[in-house]
C-alpha cells in the first residue's frame, strides 16, 4: 500500500500505520504549518515533505505520487466543540473542498479521515458523503473515545 498524507502535521498517522501489520509506504507528506513540518522531517527523513498548500496540487502531480491510500487529518478548528464552529465558513476549510475535488477526478483506493466530534455534523462532512457516493465508495464512520485508546 503506498499511502499519500494529507494534512500531515507531525505524523500522527504515519505512526499508526508503522504501528500496524500493514505493508506500506508512505511516499508523501502534506503540511502546511512550517514548525509541524520541521518536526515531520525529523521524525521521517526518508519520506517526501512537502511544506505547500493542498490547493497548489494539481490532480496530475498528486496522480504521479501514484498513492493508492489517502491519509486525511484535516484541521479541525472549524468543527470543535470547543471552538467557533465556523465550519465551511473557516477558511481553513478550504483545502477540504480542494481534497474532495482530487477525490471525484483520482479515485483512490481508499481514504482514512481523522476528525473530531462535531465534523460528521458539518456541510464539508455531508460533501465528502456525497463524493464517496458518487465515486461508488464504501464507507464506515466511526466515532473513538480517546478514553479507549492506550
Amino acid at each position: 500500500m503506498r499511502v499519500l498524507e494529507l494534512y500531515a502535521g507531525i505524523g500522527g498517522m504515519h505512526i499508526a500505520f508503522k504501528g500496524s501489520t500493514v505493508k506500506h509506504e508512505v511516499v508523501a507528506a502534506v503540511e502546511i504549518n512550517d514548525v509541524a513540518t520541521d518536526v515531520y522531517k525529523y521524525n521521517f527523513p526518508n519520506t517526501l515533505t512537502l511544506n505547500r498548500v493542498i490547493e497548489s496540487f494539481s490532480p496530475d502531480y498528486v496522480c504521479s505520487l501514484n498513492a493508492n491510500i489517502w491519509s486525511l487529518c484535516p484541521p479541525c478548528q472549524p468543527f470543535t466543540r470547543l471552538g467557533k464552529r465556523m465550519c465551511e465558513a473557516d477558511k481553513r476549510s478550504s483545502s477540504f473542498f480542494h481534497v474532495l475535488d482530487l477525490i471525484s477526478i483520482l479515485k483512490p483506493t481508499g481514504i482514512i479521515l481523522e476528525n473530531v466530534k462535531g465534523f460528521e455534523h458539518s456541510e464539508p462532512w455531508r460533501q465528502l458523503i456525497e463524493v464517496l457516493n458518487s465515486c461508488d465508495y464504501e464507507y464506515r464512520p466511526d466515532i473513538k473515545s480517546l478514553n479507549f485508546i492506550s
